[in-house]
């Protein structure tokens, strides 16, 4: 057997580091302020600016190579985290913008593609003409919710709320106001066949931990859900606002008891 070269060590933690610091550069321009007007300019190779040198790298290369950079970058209010993905992302959806305000300033042929999507959207950003129609487009929804008699008919009505909106595996996506989430994909167990898995829901807030944690900022993210939820059912023309709030409320909160938690949800085992 032939020895491990000594420096095979060293190799490893240069590559490393040219993957991670040329990372930075692109996350750096990616979010660099910069006219919209202007292309920005092509830059490539270490972003040595980046790089924290008060962190020996054998200690902690992460932050040796990303140190300075964290520390002068601002993650945006309405954001979680940023990352690469959620720049590319913010690209493709205002490139995508663009392409459609672009559509729906043409005079396109009725029954077209290009005409569907315009009117879909010059439909969706006519507020004046939404705010005429009222109540009206709702009313079907609402007529059809007071007419439900039993138990039997409930499930029914639940039943057809059932949609693909969850996604346990590529997307890890496992929200849904629904009360279950249907997600279609090779078994886990049987990769030859399509499986059909289903995914708690029921919850118009994030996760069970909403509901059910003690925290502060949880407990007045509910405090102000319930006084949104009584706003809506203003809006709507409903009665006893503030008290069908709450029985809505504590509706979702039995619901969120039985809910596993979202560490073990995501377990796909």
């Amino acid at each position: 057997m032939k020895s491990r070269p000594k420096n095979l060590s060293l190799v490893r933690a240069t590559v490393c580091a040219l993957l991670v610091l040329s990372l930075s550069v692109l996350f750096a321009r990616a979010y660099a302020p910069a006219s919209a007007d202007v292309p920005a300019k092509n830059v490539h190779g270490i972003a040595v600016a980046n790089i924290d040198r008060t962190v020996q790298p054998g200690d902690d290369f992460f932050h040796y190579a990303n140190g300075e950079w964290i520390k002068k970058t601002v993650i945006p209010p309405d954001r979680a985290g940023v990352g690469v993905f959620t720049a590319l992302a913010d690209l493709t959806n205002k490139r995508t913008a663009a392409i459609i305000e672009e559509v729906s300033k043409q005079k396109a042929p009725a029954g077209s593609e290009s005409r569907k999507i315009a009117d879909l959207y010059n439909a969706y950003m006519d507020e004046a003409g939404i705010e005429a129609k009222g109540l009206a487009p709702l009313k079907p929804h609402l007529d059809a919710i007071a007419a439900i008699k039993d138990k039997h008919e409930l499930a029914h009505a639940l039943g057809e709320t059932l949609r693909a909106d969850v996604d346990a595996l590529n997307n890890t996506n496992f929200h849904t106001s629904n009360l279950f989430g249907l997600w279609v994909a090779p078994g886990f167990n049987d990769s030859e066949h399509y499986a059909a898995y289903l995914l708690q829901g029921g919850l118009a807030l994030p996760d069970r931990e909403y509901y059910l944690s003690d925290a502060a900022s949880m407990r007045d993210a509910r405090t102000k859900y319930v006084a949104h939820i009584a706003a809506m059912l203003k809006l709507a023309g409903f009665t006893d606002t503030d008290a069908r709030a709450r029985r809505i409320f504590d509706l979702e909160h039995a619901i969120a008891e039985k809910h596993t938690a979202l560490a073990d949800n995501e377990d796909i085992h």
